[in-house]
């Protein structure tokens, strides 16, 4: 049996909300109402990241440099990635956060990843523009669904491993055959909410016994 894992980033890869941080950094108290209205389901993530990052101001080189500071990677990548490897399992990258980020913090590992999906942000000056380029993952509320990305992943393995942290994971919940949430999350609340298994972690090399 062919198995494939697929990681969340902000949370999941990272320790923190990335995202969250920076907007708490750059952006008005006000994005935290944006960001309610989501996760009530009121607003998509993609508008309401469109409201919150045209409230923020930043340089690229200030907010790379605050996301390294905040944006610390969980202990154990490295032996998963390195385990995966070693058990054929390919990984899969799928974030709803922001490639200046994410492509910071990973460096060089970010090719340990077979397939890589996140969002683009612009910087005109200090300004922050959002672009969504994978339009084909899309649902309702995600610009990046990582319930699409495990339909997708299904097309190339037998058993399809997840992992996640957040309101923006819940939609692999029904579509992965194994989920891994960071333990005390809001995907690990929602799983039990739903009757469902979510297996919890705290650091990445506790999933290698989920890569049959």
């Amino acid at each position: 049996m062919r198995s494939l894992l697929v990681l969340d980033f902000d949370g999941t890869i990272a320790t923190a909300d990335v995202g969250d941080a920076l907007c708490d950094r750059f952006a008005p108290p006000s994005w935290r109402a944006v960001d309610a209205a989501w996760v009530r389901g009121e607003v998509s993530l993609p508008d309401a990241q469109r409201r919150v990052w045209k409230l923020a101001r930043a340089r690229r080189e200030e907010a790379v440099a605050y996301a390294r500071e905040c944006g610390a990677l969980r202990p154990g990548l490295d032996a998963l990635l390195d385990g995966a490897a070693a058990r054929g399992v390919p990984v899969w990258l799928a974030s709803g956060g922001f490639d200046f980020y994410i492509e910071a913090l990973l460096g060089p590992r970010a090719d340990r990843f077979a397939r890589r999906w996140f969002n683009r942000i612009r910087f005109d000056g200090d300004r922050l523009l959002v672009e969504f380029p994978h339009a084909a993952l899309a649902c309702g509320r995600c610009a990046v669904c990582k319930g699409r990305v495990c339909e997708l992943a299904r097309a190339e393995a037998d058993r399809v491993v997840f992992a996640g942290d957040g309101h923006s994971d819940r939609c692999a919940l029904e579509r992965a055959d194994a989920v891994a949430a960071v333990r005390g999350s809001a995907l690990a609340r929602i799983a039990v909410e739903r009757g469902l298994r979510a297996v919890e972690f705290d650091a990445l090399d506790e999933l290698l016994p989920l890569l049959l």
